[in-house]
């Protein structure tokens, strides 16, 4: 999730007019068939008869907002949802945004996170169920050569300073806190990056990833404990790639706080956890996505040609009920890192059973829609296509609605998931900035936002029925 390469090319999209990006969307009558029971045959096939409608998400692009700092990457919301607090990564800061008037938003302060570490990276937060704290997990400089301890900051908001630390491991990736506010679950990933190379090798690696559980009892995040829980992956079978080093990217708290799904990125799996006992229970490899896709920088968009991926999902979140695990599949490892023909990167997003089988594959769903709204990145194509980075879900007029980002796309895509498996497309909307990164459903607010990493901006997508 940190480490980006950006790169200035020149797209079909760049033709486009802006009145045309933003007015059109579009939605397919056969989407919501892209599902599968298992992803053990690898038979994809699919329809495509498309027909070619306006957004029907009832989303539209409500504000946009240029973070002061410039940065922006994960977001999390105050109960009430008047306020938004937003992680700006290597600056080692969160700023406080009051949203109560989305025609005012203000930055109300900028918290610093410097005096736990001079090169402190916020790369997550989530606020309390009480509103009064947030906790903000902290990288403090760690590499290849420098195995430095990570912090959980329990950050007071009103006050904007650090109330307490706890010690995790090293390189804490994400952060979720169950809804009673008694456990936070992090994902340590410790990366082991060599940062001359600004890459892994996987072969000398020799600090596994874990996952930190913190309990709070009676809620209360001043005192806490740690428990570490570690990832094995030597036994979870032939799709499990690099068993050696589990890096933990992502985590996702069951509804009902038994359970915690965690994606390990560059291992193409995901691991349960159980918060009672703190342990595994299960780790399933992810094995390959197959469907069409553009494979090609040519200036054309031809979504014809055969693509076998592995998903390595970055964001991950369950369904309302509990029973199925969302992933955004966008894939880290180097495009065809075993020369064997398979990429990295599904390029779609897919839902699970808590077993490890597919219950819905969106296959080439998404590059296609980018295609078709004009957004699609043909200089993407031999990588990650519009490389799906992250997603969240949120009640809407009594539909469960999944919002996807669509990184490369600029995009965020809507789905009505109140079948959970059978998720159907309804539309997308460009987001107001560049390379959504973060998305989040504002509590009690018929509003998703995302942070707009490159551009460092926040957009709002408000929903009208």
């Amino acid at each position: 999730m940190n480490r980006k390469r950006w790169f200035i090319s020149v797209t079909l999209a760049c033709v486009l007019s802006t009145a045309s990006l933003f007015s059109t969307a579009f939605a397919s009558n056969d989407h919501d068939k892209h599902s599968h029971s298992s992803h053990q045959s690898g038979n994809h096939s699919h329809k495509h008869n498309e027909t070619k409608v306006q957004n029907k998400s009832g989303f539209q692009l409500a504000a946009t907002y240029a973070m002061p700092s410039k940065a922006a990457e994960i977001i999390s919301s105050t109960p009430d949802g008047s306020t938004l607090l937003v992680t700006e990564a290597n600056l080692g800061s969160i700023s406080v945004v009051s949203i109560k008037d989305l025609k005012n938003i203000q930055t109300i302060k900028q918290i610093s996170l410097k005096s736990i570490s001079a090169e402190a990276e916020v790369t997550s937060v989530v606020v309390t169920p009480n509103g009064k704290y947030a906790l903000a997990a902290v990288r403090t400089g760690d590499n290849v050569n420098n195995a430095n301890k990570g912090v959980i900051a329990v950050v007071d908001i009103g006050a904007g300073t650090i109330a307490k630390t706890y010690e995790v491991g090293i390189g804490p990736d994400a952060i979720d806190l169950s809804k009673d506010g008694r456990t936070a679950v992090v994902a340590i990933e410790d990366e082991e990056l060599d940062p001359i190379l600004d890459e892994i090798d996987f072969s000398k690696v020799k600090r596994p990833g874990s996952v930190a559980i913190l309990s709070f009892p009676q809620a209360d995040v001043l005192n806490g404990t740690v428990t570490d829980v570690p990832i094995d992956l030597t036994n979870a079978g032939p799709n499990v790639t690099y068993p050696n080093d589990p890096q933990p990217e992502y985590a996702a708290i069951s509804p009902d706080g038994k359970t915690a799904a965690v994606t390990l990125q560059e291992n193409n799996a995901i691991a349960l956890i159980d918060l009672q006992s703190k342990k595994v229970t299960k780790v399933f490899g992810l094995g390959t996505t197959q469907h069409k896709a553009d494979l090609k920088t040519d200036g054309v968009v031809s979504i014809t040609e055969d693509l076998t991926a592995r998903p390595e999902p970055d964001g991950i979140v369950w369904s309302a009920n509990g029973k199925y695990l969302y992933t955004a599949n966008e894939g880290d490892l180097g495009s065809n890192e075993f020369k064997d023909g398979v990429f990295s990167g599904g390029r779609n997003i897919m839902a699970w059973d808590l077993n490890g089988n597919v219950v819905y594959d969106s296959l080439d769903l998404i590059d296609r829609v980018n295609a078709e709204a004009g957004v699609y990145p043909d200089d993407r194509s031999p990588k990650r296509g519009s490389e799906v980075e992250n997603l969240t879900i949120g009640k809407f007029d009594g539909k469960q609605i999944l919002a996807v980002c669509s990184e490369r796309g600029n995009t965020i895509l809507f789905f009505n998931v109140t079948n959970p498996l059978k998720p159907k497309y309804l539309g997308l909307v460009p987001s107001g900035g560049k390379a959504p990164e973060g998305i989040h459903k504002v509590n009690k607010r018929d509003l998703f936002v995302s942070a707009d990493e490159k551009t460092g901006t926040l957009s709002f997508y408000q929903y009208k029925d």
